[in-house]
């Protein structure tokens, strides 16, 4: 029985953000035994099979290609790259097909006190236009 399920439906059982879910989709995240299991039991799956199909994939996909060395602009080109299917898959599911606007892009940096270090939000915010039929 075929389930159509969405990486926010997914994330929200194996509680992991949306984003994260579906990266494990795209062979750029690792699954726990946990994950794996609780994966099993919404799919419908054996945990052997899954097991198995994420132990013959390998370690995830990371290399993203060259990056400059600039310690702020190469981690983030390397950050979207990777997450990039996974992004956009979210946003279809959400918004359905379109295109983000870059000339309408918005980037707002904050600093993010969590107590043991300092973490950085990098937020965009875009208008997303949808592709028109004709």
């Amino acid at each position: 029985m075929r389930r159509k399920l969405t990486f926010a439906e997914i994330a929200q059982y194996l509680k992991h953000d949306e984003v994260w879910t579906a990266a494990l989709f795209y062979g750029r995240a690792t699954p726990t035994h946990k994950d794996i299991r609780l994966l099993a039991e919404l799919l419908s799956l054996s945990v052997e099979t899954l097991e198995e199909d994420f132990c013959s994939a390998g370690p995830p996909v990371r290399d993203v290609g060259h990056v400059g060395r600039d310690p702020i602009v190469g981690p983030l080109r390397d950050t979207l790259a990777l997450y990039a299917p996974a992004i956009r898959s979210v946003v279809v599911e959400n918004m359905g097909d379109g295109a983000i606007s870059a000339p309408h892009t918005k980037v707002h940096v904050e600093r993010v006190e969590n107590g043991r270090s300092s973490d950085i939000r990098v937020v965009l915010e875009s208008k997303y236009v949808q592709y028109q039929s004709w």
